[in-house]
């Protein structure tokens, strides 16, 4: 079984919280020569407190946290023996000659796993959900959240049938293959939505953008790529039943998965302000919020959000000016 993957942490595009927020990392005013005179103790005294505040009101850190116990489960399932039933089986050779009419062996604990990792996977969709609170329901940067509430589902439907796979060509087998390859499709078209979405709202300055600096980039390259994973897997085994059982692609999927999670956390703390006593894009001697980059105007600058239902309706044919802004 596949998992999903994981959104952006969060629309950073709100000026007036983040951007007029003294504490933001962006807005770093004071510069340390190195790590010891960042972390003097006035420093942490002054720093921790605030840094602590933030992050238990952060709503995308209580998203991830959920996100990184359920990646922890998955790898759980993949590597334990004694949850995935291969406790003293021999699996240095590979199963030949399975036909379709050959039994699937059942595992109540790991059917029952995946049941429960589903809930949460849902609970997490609705999380990141809720965690975009300065956006309407049908902004178009919704799409992806809401792709992963069906996403979630489809899996919590096949997780639900595993029981009653009986062999490898059975109806619910088949079923279930086809199942997680729907969920698999919507995972990797959700994959580039959050891309959209964080290219959209994310800050522009130094060390946050395109750049391997900022961890949310690590973070939406390591779905995109466990997306690819699972969408080959799937392919492969509706293609060759058979290879159900024996076919452990996804695995290295999860292993991505998993980092990307670790790396979805580091970019909430990053957000929170914790890393002060790291350098400012690998340089010490630099205030982050002395230095101003001019970021580049997309269409949502200065607008009203993009509603989904917006290109639907009629508009009256009015001619718009450039207006330019003379500075004082």
């Amino acid at each position: 079984m596949s998992i999903q993957g994981k959104e952006p942490h969060g629309d950073e595009n709100n000026i007036d919280q983040y951007a007029g927020d003294p504490t933001a990392p962006f807005n770093e005013t004071e510069a340390f020569n190195n790590i010891w005179e960042a972390l003097q103790w006035k420093q942490i005294r002054t720093r921790v407190p605030v840094c602590f505040k933030k992050t238990i009101r952060n709503r995308y850190m209580l998203a991830n946290l959920i996100y990184f116990g359920y990646a922890i489960g998955i790898l759980i399932i993949d590597f334990n023996p004694v949850v995935n039933g291969t406790a003293g089986t021999d699996n240095s050779c590979p199963t030949t000659g399975v036909s379709l009419d050959d039994s699937i062996t059942q595992n109540d604990v790991t059917n029952k796993m995946y049941l429960g990792l589903g809930v949460v996977h849902l609970v997490s969709a609705f999380l990141y959900w809720w965690a975009w609170d300065n956006r309407v329901w049908h902004d178009i940067i919704m799409i992806p959240e809401y792709l992963n509430h069906i996403e979630a589902a489809l899996y919590i439907w096949s997780a639900a049938w595993y029981p009653r796979e009986d062999t490898y060509g059975g109806y619910y087998t088949l079923a279930i293959h086809k199942i997680e390859m729907t969920a698999a499709t919507v995972e990797l078209i959700a994959s580039f939505g959050w891309i959209m979405s964080w290219y959209m709202t994310y800050i522009r300055t130094l060390g946050r953008g395109f750049t391997l600096d900022d961890p949310d980039v690590i973070g939406f390259l390591t779905t995109t790529i466990s997306s690819f994973i699972y969408m080959a897997y799937n392919i492969q085994i509706n293609l060759d039943p058979t290879q159900y059982g024996s076919n452990y692609l996804y695995t290295y999927g999860d292993i991505v998965y998993f980092v990307g999670a670790c790396y979805y956390i580091f970019a909430c703390f990053r957000d929170d302000h914790w890393f002060w006593f790291l350098p400012s894009s690998g340089q010490y001697g630099v205030a982050a919020g002395k230095i101003r980059v001019q970021p580049k105007v997309l269409p949502q600058f200065g607008k009203p959000p993009v509603l989904m239902c917006g290109s639907c309706r009629r508009r009256s044919k009015t001619i718009v000016k450039d207006v330019k802004q003379v500075e004082v």
